[in-house]
């Protein structure tokens, strides 16, 4: 089949890796791939530690993604040969102070109920994990399930994987869909392309953007602003795995890479499309990372971003087919973008080549949208 994917992204560019693996002519429509939600992810591969009281539904295909992506990235790997720095050393959950050690020790006996592995550690055992971190973390546990890649280099790995496979890449925003005998035809600078057997939509926040779709999609993607930071440590070793943490009742994460970068994040704000780095929860991030880990204040402030991560009207994906026509979808991913690209990229790829919905994926269709 001819496909065009809308978005080159890491939804959109996964999708098009399983495609073109499988023989598929396909063609990416992105002014700027990679450059969205994806450049600023930290990567974390963390479905029990993102586990949310009223997304337990989505815990297991978050789950299922995490399992799939050792596989993926080995199929990925070697098709490009370039390292997508995938990390199996586990996440670490600390709470700073007693309000804090409560909070978590509810969470993890919801963990716990779900069957997730939530191992208590010692301040003597986590001092031999991490001899930098610092603070009394009255709460401290081991999710060994959860762990991180480097998005970057899976983006990198990805680009070139895509080319080594013959997708076409358009830098180009696609304005429109025009909708003609039943089939959706992408639209460029009001000239529609070469009609493709399949459109893909996978643009992310940027759905909305595009005239032409039915209004059940084009609504049903808003834009969560988020801040994400990242230092350059003066030692590869200040950090060894993932910390997730709460503190004074903020959440963190702090992400090491073996280049002795390290990722913090993140903020959540549904404030629409506002690209202004907001000094308050840059400074919040910063200081509560160096209460963890005070050799962070000797590094090199390297990055600030300000990106949108999708989110649907339920917070979970859409993917598959709409309303039996040649359009599909792949939306939604919210804050798993990175972890749930292995399964939805399988899956979607899976429903365009069989015409049926895969049964892994099956709540999250798109026909809930008529619904709403």
């Amino acid at each position: 089949m001819d496909i065009g994917i809308i978005g080159g992204g890491i939804a959109g560019q996964s999708a098009a890796f399983r495609l073109a693996a499988a023989n598929h002519k396909v063609t990416i429509y992105d002014p700027s791939p990679a450059t969205g939600a994806s450049l600023a992810a930290a990567g974390m591969l963390a479905p029990a530690s993102e586990v949310n009281f009223s997304e337990v539904p989505l815990l297991r295909l978050m789950q299922h993604s995490n399992d799939l992506w050792p596989d993926f990235v080995r199929q990925i790997e070697s098709v490009s040969g370039v390292s997508i720095g995938l990390r199996m050393d586990g996440t670490l959950i600390l709470g700073y102070e007693p309000n804090d050690a409560r909070d978590l020790e509810r969470l993890a006996e919801f963990q716990r109920e779900l069957g997730i592995e939530v191992t208590r550690l010692t301040h003597r055992q986590v001092k031999e994990l991490e001899p930098e971190l610092g603070g009394p973390f009255p709460f401290a546990a081991m999710i060994s399930t959860d762990n991180q890649l480097d998005n970057r280099q899976l983006m990198h790995s990805l680009e070139v994987a895509l080319d080594q496979l013959g997708v076409k890449i358009v830098h180009k925003s696609v304005s429109s869909l025009a909708l003609k005998g039943g089939n959706y035809e992408i639209v460029l600078d009001d000239h529609p392309t070469p009609r493709h057997d399949i459109v893909l939509l996978a643009a992310g926040s940027q759905v909305g953007s595009i005239t032409g779709l039915p209004t059940a999609i084009s609504g049903a993607i808003r834009p969560v602003k988020g801040q994400i930071i990242r230092v350059q440590a003066q030692s590869n070793t200040l950090l060894n795995r993932v910390v997730r943490s709460k503190t004074y009742g903020k959440t963190l994460y702090m992400v090491p890479r073996t280049s002795g970068e390290i990722v913090i994040g993140a903020t959540q704000e549904e404030v629409g499309f506002d690209t202004t780095a907001k000094v308050r929860p840059i400074a919040e991030m910063l200081t509560n990372a160096a209460l963890l880990l005070p050799g962070l204040g000797e590094a090199d402030f390297k990055e600030q971003l300000v990106r949108f991560r999708p989110g649907s009207i339920d917070n979970a994906p859409i993917v598959g087919q709409y309303c039996n026509s040649n359009l599909f979808l792949c939306l939604g991913h919210f804050r798993h973008g990175i972890l749930l690209s292995a399964a939805l990229s399988k899956y979607v790829a899976e429903s365009i080549q069989s015409g049926k919905q895969p049964s892994e994926i099956e709540g999250f269709g798109a026909a809930r949208l008529e619904a709403n």
